[in-house]
């Protein structure tokens, strides 16, 4: 007798769920393992890194006024930012010295030198002030990723919250200035925090909400004066708030819900929270000056440059006559209109773009930063989740589920686009063309976007599913990839090694890599060997131990100098010759004053005056990187220290022989005909 064959039951992968608390621990578990990640990436990396250009500036600023209460250093970038990063100087190194108070440099508030001395002359351990500072800033860094996760989660779930999240953690950009000690990106954490709280706040009224909301809002006022941007964004919102469809419900405390539907109503209690944030924001910006409107307790102390805010209110049209009218009735501190009125003064300089330079900017420079400083696959991701989420059915309704209402579902999404609108508005108009890092604030409202892709996270949809996996493996390797330069990052549609040929500045070479450059030196180089150094930055190269000669590419050398065959270290922004002395391509007046200069030399036979000499020799240098630009590097350091090993015949030739570009126009000439036609 056979015996009977039972049937199994046929199992479903839907019979087996896993619990809820567990779903929330793995979900947990994942988030905190996706900040380590982030934070290891960006300390990790960091740390092979020198001070960036503004880093020195930021940090001696912020110690100055914990322990000054003195305001005038750095006043341009708000007060918020400097105290956060040297919170932990005060805490943890009480022994650290700063310059004399009664020297002239302190006087006048000369913020690169007193910073130098802070840094380099003292006997501070800058690198312990570097590392205590940028972890601060990673702090932060963490923060915007959560904040990423939580805002993608509340409208995409679970899923769409964890692909903005991997984004934002491994972004690049987000790597790159999430590890610095600046005010970028205190202000992106701000910004994006002020949108979402501002909306949710004009929808739904909570003690906890106002809170919120007042704190964002006040945090960003105190990062930077670009701030003022957020009054645009939260009018349009509240427009929208404010249409006969919408509902503001009312929560207080012992748990009781009032719900305002009439017209009048809804008007009052937008008013009614404005006033309340405004008093915060307001309030806040006094405290965090001390409450008093001069920005020194000493009076005779000057702001460095333009001395008071009534010259530098002078020369910044409307934003500086408005400032200037603030402060004579006091209703800002002095330091702070100062600052907004210096940012004014400065929106037009020197800039670079594909070989290019203008001082008015290019309207197209921002775009073209996103499109060659972002990884392609973060475009691809935007792409899958940008229908689902214009009609609305990537958005997640109420009850959790991904909602088919059209328009009621993408409304939640209106913040984000107006946002994103409004920014874009300035990005293109501003004339201040020097870093990739301004459009900063953009990235995690695009990595919340991202998380509408998952809509197709499905069985049903798992070739768009599988397309989305692909595309975030390739994200992370780009990432990794990268590490540690993470600041001269460029996607595949700039040629490896070649972005100092379309950037420079902040977006590529911004200091960073003197520790690199003195490894590349030590293996390739010998101690007899000539090397020359044009290095773009506030560190000093003999903190790291690199001997060279300075090539002056950005200033009058004090020092004579010695042209010889030998190793040429050179920043890309020296090399392009974007500011200092006979800035911008080498042009028909250069070479004249530079012939000229020649032949008096050779005619006399006698030493030129210093002065001369100092000319000479800075366009020698203007002269040799001009020729250095039309031919390729023979080694890159971190890719934003170009090397290259110049024999006795080309630097002859570089010198003497036929310029290698020759630009009809002068500098200055150039510069006005910019100016008259407004070219953008």
């Amino acid at each position: 007798m056979i015996p009977s064959r039972r049937r199994l039951p046929h199992w479903k992968p839907d019979s087996v769920r896993i619990p809820e608390s567990w779903r929330v621990y793995l979900l947990t578990a994942v988030v905190i393992g996706c900040g380590c990640l982030h934070i290891v990436l960006a300390i990790g990396s960091i740390q092979q890194k020198s001070a960036t250009y503004d880093e020195i500036a930021h940090i001696t600023a912020g110690y100055s006024y914990w322990t000054l209460n003195d305001y005038r250093l750095h006043p341009e970038n708000g007060n918020l930012p400097q105290r956060w990063m040297t919170l932990p100087l005060i805490t943890f190194f009480p022994e650290l010295r700063f310059p004399e108070l009664d020297s002239p440099t302190w006087q006048s508030s000369d913020l690169w030198q007193i910073g130098d001395e802070f840094f380099h002359t003292l006997g501070n351990d800058a690198g312990k002030i570097l590392l205590a500072t940028r972890t601060a800033i990673g702090i932060v860094s963490i923060a915007v990723c959560g904040l990423v996760f939580f805002w993608s989660r509340s409208l995409f779930g679970a899923v769409g919250g964890l692909i903005s999240l991997l984004l934002c953690v491994l972004s690049p950009t987000m790597l790159a200035h999430g590890r610095l000690a600046t005010s970028d990106l205190l202000t992106t954490f701000f910004f994006a925090a002020s949108v979402w709280a501002v909306w949710e706040l004009l929808h739904r009224f909570s003690l906890t909400r106002l809170a919120v909301g007042a704190g964002a809002v006040s945090g960003l006022f105190l990062c930077k004066t670009s701030a003022v941007l957020i009054l645009p964004i939260s009018i349009v919102l509240a427009l929208i708030t404010l249409t006969p469809r919408q509902v503001i419900v009312v929560r207080v405390p012992h748990h009781l819900a009032y719900e305002l539907a009439t017209q009048r109503s809804r008007r009052l209690y937008v008013v009614a929270v404005t006033i309340c944030i405004g008093l915060m924001a307001y309030s806040s910006v006094w405290a965090a000056y001390g409450f008093r409107f001069s920005a020194s307790p000493n009076a005779d102390h000057a702001f460095y440059k333009f001395q008071d805010i009534e010259t530098v209110a002078g020369k910044s049209g409307v934003v500086g006559r408005t400032a200037g009218w603030l402060a004579k009735y006091k209703v800002l501190p002095e330091a702070y209109l100062y600052g907004a009125a210096f940012v004014a003064a400065h929106e037009e300089r020197s800039a670079f773009l594909n070989g290019d330079y203008q001082t008015t900017g290019w309207r197209h420079f921002f775009p073209y930063c996103l499109a060659v400083k972002t990884p392609l696959p973060l475009f691809g991701i935007l792409a899958l989740g940008f229908v689902p989420c214009v009609s609305g059915h990537a958005v997640r309704s109420n009850r959790g589920s991904f909602a088919n209402a059209g328009w009621q579902a993408a409304y939640q999404l209106i913040p984000i686009s107006i946002a994103l609108v409004l920014l874009w508005s300035v990005f293109l108009g501003t004339q201040l063309n020097i870093g990739h890092r301004h459009i900063l604030p953009t990235y995690p409202l695009m990595f919340v976007l991202a998380g509408g892709a998952a809509k197709w996270c499905r069985k049903e949809t798992w070739i768009a599913a599988g397309t989305i996996a692909l595309l975030l493996i390739w994200f992370a390797a780009e990432s990794f990839a990268a590490f540690p330069h993470y600041l001269s990052y460029f996607n595949q549609s700039v040629p490896r090694g070649e972005g100092y040929r379309h950037l420079v500045d902040s977006s590529l070479d911004w200091g960073q890599d003197l520790p690199s450059l003195k490894k590349w030196l030590d293996v390739n180089t010998t101690d007899d060997e000539p090397i020359f150094l044009a290095y773009f930055g506030t560190s000093r190269p003999g903190y790291y131990e690199i001997e060279a000669t300075p090539l002056p590419l950005l200033s009058l050398p004090s020092e004579p100098t010695e042209f010889t065959a030998g190793t040429y270290c050179i920043s890309a922004t020296c090399l392009q010759s974007v500011y200092g002395f006979a800035p911008g391509r080498w042009n028909r007046e250069y070479e004249a004053s530079y012939q000229e200069l020649k032949s008096h030399a050779a005619a006399t036979g006698e030493p030129i005056d210093s002065g001369a000499r100092q000319q000479l020799d800075a366009l020698r240098a203007r002269r040799l990187a001009a020729h250095l630009r039309h031919r390729e590097p023979d080694d890159q350091v971190g890719g934003s220290i170009l090397i290259y090993q110049v024999s006795h015949d080309e630097l002859q030739t570089a010198l003497s022989g036929l310029p290698a570009e020759l630009d009809s126009l002068s500098w200055a000439t150039r510069r006005a005909l910019q100016t008259q036609r407004g070219d953008r």
